[in-house]
């Protein structure tokens, strides 16, 4: 943790620097800093007194490169647009200074900007330089047609390029010659030219020939010996005072892939870089505390140098800063607000930083949102040809159809299939989504399938599912076979979606034998990776089809798992016996398992007890168990980020201590299961203060870091305010980009759903909704099934129809959902369904209050006071009110009143006992009731004590206690 925040570091970064700067003030290279600075503005300065076009090419060369910040900061702020203008002022002189600025001019408009005008005048300018003897030009703008940029593919015109570059002793004309020459001694008499010419210029000190040495080993190196030739090369560069090769030379020892891989010289590396100027060096450096540590970077030295990175105005360096502040409470939250707000004014063409703001102004976290400014700016880092780029702006121009026209749409349309085309794979999987919808293309499934399959070949589990999806729309033949397929692949790689849609298919026989043992299997497996899903068709499986008997299968299948060794099939057992509500065989499997060495097991133990409140013995128990698999588990980063959150579900300091700090540290390493935990603990204040800006600011970086479920957990904050400001428009945006993601998700279509059924976050549309309940429905969640049997019950959104509010109230019903039997209870007594059934109905509400549901109770008591669907039982009726007031129901204590005060055997005690009780938890009509009791009574502390009670039920909205306290205060005020 941090000295002193970032965001004070900030406001005082004047001091901070003014410190450093007297500290080091004695200090060589403090002296060389300033040295280097007054040099380059000094040298600036002398060439603006000059009016010579050699003048304008040195001056625009030094501001192409930047200069230091100041005395204090060796950063480098480039001048482009300053650049620009002076070589095209020199540009306009001939002379023998004009193939060398219209080189750098080419240069310079290629890096900033690829759009085919700026392409077309840079190769213009490389022409005509090229044709004045320039053998640079030649180089680039043989690159340029060997690429394709600009127009079509010309190899062997880039060749003869290439061979005139060469000719002038241009020694990386030599190494692109090898790299095309299909004849081995051809390319070898090629390569040897080039390395000859640039070993030549690198012992004559040449930085730049040392550091294309450097990348041309570091390129061909298939192992260590010729990455540490890079390594000799690079340094060499460096010692030249390259501040590229520096950085090049950080990147590789840091590279985790690398044998050469050595942090602490990659650091000394990263630093000589940012003191010579490099920006991205100084925010490799200031990143790195929040990055894993790696580097070992101290927080102050971080600190110091992000200030020197803010102070260059760079929009990338503003973006990181912001990005870090904001995890440091509120007024690190307005501090990062302003430099993307700064970032903004300074937005240059650097395609990440661009991507970056594009990605904070499209999702409105940190910045107000403006999804039409955010998919300019993906518009324009797409021009520099940017994959990442074209994806996002298609992506975000696709799910926010309101802030998208339909020619943006096309473009979209246009620039997701070139990013799919180069292989981004999520590209691809959207191109997919978009044909197989028919989202700004015209609907095709066997194009969609396609791309699907390209990005499946790229391993992606998505494109497996889709894919799957698609096959098992045909329920038999080699169709269902290819649908088991993907999603065995998709199962394979751990997508517990995959394994529901396979328990599925094998539940229902669809292309397969239907075999009810392995799809409880598969359902248990999918429960045990965390899906709810699963555990409704878990439930759904045994409760609907023969009871403990289909319940036997799945366990039989699972205990037979067990003893073949299987690893994870007692935590499915388990989890199996949750779902029935048997605990105590839950706890039972899980201890056996855990006792016999699995750290798994231990782990999902600790988690059960601490569950529910636990008891003294059950968090003695846990802590125990969590020890043991922590010691198993240490090296194991997802697991431990698990068992952290355990820990803070323990009372003790020490524990709560333990669990903090160790997910502290996994944050640091950029561990995204650990900042979703720790988001989740401070969201909910689990051993922890509650804190919703950090909490944002730890699941935004986990959904950057591809944690799908970081998302949905902040888009509930959103919703519910959890810790945070509710903002019902932002968890719907983010809800559509999971339902982009992955549409058959039934807890985002229910979401979404009851967005549009509450106008929360959107415009209120129950079609919409009730759509979305469909969806989720039909996937046998029984939520969805409640949400659409109720829209069909009452009209909401469709077309009221009692049979289909039956039928799907009943399937909910069937899975235990206590709400739907709740439902069904009230449609079939009320006359809403089919028929008036209050024999139905009982039977309904029967079954919700054996599961515990106080209004299904009520209504039990109601049926056998009367004898409506029933035989008529009072004690019976009392027994139910009773079960339901002693779990809380106000409700059920007020009809204990009316059962004792109005019924066939009045009790005036108990009568007022249940009254007193009703009215004390809060029930309006009883308060009222007690007050007209008290008023009764007469006496002064009674006239108080019934003045107090008319003014709580009044204030609870009881419109007599409202009237009466009305007519008191006109004769309190006396006539006129």
């Amino acid at each position: 943790m941090m000295r002193i925040s970032l965001w004070l570091a900030s406001t005082l970064a004047s001091a901070a620097l003014l410190t450093a700067s007297t500290a080091w003030s004695q200090s060589t290279a403090e002296a060389d800093q300033r040295s280097v600075f007054r040099a380059a503005v000094e040298k600036v300065e002398q060439l603006r007194q000059r009016n010579d076009p050699a003048a304008l090419v040195e001056r625009a060369q030094l501001l192409q490169d930047g200069l230091p910040v100041s005395e204090t900061n060796p950063l480098k702020r480039p001048q482009l647009d300053e650049a620009e203008r002076l070589y095209e002022q020199a540009l306009a002189i001939p002379g023998a200074h004009w193939p060398s600025a219209a080189l750098r001019r080419a240069k310079l408009l290629l890096a900033r900007d690829k759009g085919p005008a700026s392409v077309e005048r840079a190769a213009e300018l490389l022409r005509r330089a090229a044709a004045m003897q320039n053998h640079e030009a030649a180089f680039v703008l043989a690159g340029l047609m060997e690429a394709g940029i600009g127009g079509k593919r010309d190899i062997e015109g880039a060749k003869n390029l290439y061979q005139i570059a060469l000719r002038s002793e241009h020694g990386p004309a030599g190494l692109a010659l090898a790299r095309l020459e299909s004849d081995p001694a051809k390319a070898s008499v090629f390569a040897t030219q080039g390395l000859r010419i640039l070993f030549q210029e690198a012992r004559q000190g040449s930085s730049e020939a040392a550091r294309t040495l450097a990348d041309h080993y570091r390129a061909t190196s298939e192992g260590p010996e010729r990455l540490s030739v890079a390594v000799e090369w690079y340094q060499r560069a460096s010692d030249l005072g390259d501040g590229e090769a520096a950085l090049r030379l950080g990147r590789l020892r840091l590279d985790p892939r690398s044998a050469l891989r050595q942090p602490q010289e990659a650091r000394a590396a990263f630093e000589k870089a940012a003191q010579r100027g490099s920006i991205e060096a100084a925010m490799i450096l200031a990143e790195d505390p929040y990055n894993g540590a790696a580097l070992s970077v101290p927080a102050k030295s971080a600190d110091l140098w992000l200030d020197r990175a803010i102070e260059t105005k760079a929009p990338r360096a503003l973006v990181l800063a912001a990005e870090i502040r904001s995890q440091y409470g509120l007024d690190g939250r307005e501090a990062a607000k302003g430099l993307l707000t700064e970032a903004l004014q300074h937005v240059d063409n650097d395609a990440t930083a661009l991507i970056a703001l594009g990605r904070h102004l499209r999702d409105g976290v940190l910045i107000n949102r403006d999804v039409p400014v955010a998919l300019k700016l993906f518009d324009r880092a797409a021009a520099s040809d940017n994959t990442a780029a074209l994806y996002e702006f298609a992506r975000s121009a696709l799910t926010y159809r309101d802030a998208a026209t339909d020619d943006t749409r096309k473009t979209a349309i246009e620039r997701l299939r070139s990013a799919a085309d180069r292989g981004h794979v999520k590209a691809a999987v959207a191109m997919g989504d978009a044909l197989f919808l028919g989202n700004g293309i015209a609907q095709s499934q066997a194009d969609a399938m396609r791309w699907y399959q390209k990005a499946a070949e790229s391993g992606s589990p998505t494109a497996y599912i889709r894919l799957g999806d698609l096959y098992a729309a045909h329920s038999s033949g080699m169709e269902a076979q290819r649908s088991l397929e993907w999603y065995r692949k998709a199962a394979e790689a751990n997508s517990a979606i995959a394994m529901v849609r396979l328990g599925k298919m094998f539940n229902e026989g669809r292309g397969v034998p239907q075999d009810q043992a392995l799809a409880a299997t598969w359902f248990s497996r999918a429960a045990a990776a965390g899906s709810g899903a699963a555990m409704v068709e878990l439930s759904d499986l045994y409760s609907r089809a023969g009871g403990p008997g289909h319940f036997n299968l799945a366990r039989e299948a699972l205990e037979k798992a067990v003893r073949a060794g299987d690893a994870r099939a007692p935590i499915a057992l388990a989890k199996l016996y949750l779902a029935r509500g048997e605990r105590p065989l839950a706890e039972a499997a899980l201890r056996k398992a855990a006792e016999s060495g699995s750290a798994e097991a231990a782990l999902h133990l600790a988690e059960l007890y601490l569950s529910v409140q636990p008891t003294a013995e059950q968090q003695s128990a846990a802590r125990r168990w969590l020890a043991t698999a922590e010691k198993v588990m240490a090296n194991d980063d997802g697991q431990a980020s698990r068992i952290a959150l355990a820990y803070l579900k323990l009372p003790d300091a020490g524990s709560i201590q333990h669990g903090s700090s160790t997910l502290e540290a996994l944050v640091r390493k950029n561990n995204a299961e650990a900042m979703a935990a720790f988001a989740t603990a401070l969201l909910e204040g689990t051993g922890v203060k509650r804190d919703g800006v950090r909490a944002e600011a730890l699941l935004r970086r986990a959904v950057q870091l591809g944690h799908d479920g970081a998302r949905f957990i902040l888009a509930k904050a959103y919703r519910d305010g959890t810790a945070l400001e509710r903002d019902p428009a932002r968890a719907v945006a983010l809800y559509r980009e999971i339902y982009s993601d992955e549409p058959g998700d039934t807890k985002v279509q229910l979401a979404l759903g009851d967005a549009y059924a509450r106008g929360e976050g959107v415009t209120r549309d129950r079609r919409m909704a009730a759509e979305f309940y469909a969806q989720a429905a039909r996937q046998g969640d029984p939520e969805g099934q409640v949400r659409l049997g109720t829209a069909y019950l009452y009209g909401g959104g469709l077309p009221r129809d009692s049979k289909m509010s039956e039928h799907w109230l009943s399937q909910a019903g069937e899975t235990g959902l206590i709400e739907a039997n709740v439902h069904l209870g009230s449609a079939k007594l009320s006359g809403l369904g089919a028929t008036v059934d209050a024999e139905g109905a009982f039977a309904s509400y029967l079954r919700a209050a054996e599961a515990g549901s106080p209004p299904a109770m009520i209504e039990v008591a109601r049926a056998l006071m009367k004898g409506v669907g029933t035989q008529t039982d009072p004690a019976l009726a009392r027994t139910w009110l009773e079960r339901a007031a002693n779990v809380g129901s106000r409700d059920a204590m007020f009809e204990l009143y009316r059962l004792h005060d109005l019924g066939a055997k009045p009790n005036s005690r108990e009568s007022d006992r249940w009254l007193k009780q009703a009215a004390q938890s809060g029930h309006p009509a009883a308060m009222y009731r007690l007050a007209l009791r008290h008023k009764q009574a007469g006496s002064e502390k009674d006239e108080l004590a019934a003045r107090e009670w008319l003014e709580k039920a009044a204030q609870a909205g009881h419109p007599q206690a409202v009237k009466a306290l009305g007519k008191q205060a006109v004769v309190a005020s006396g006539p006129g």
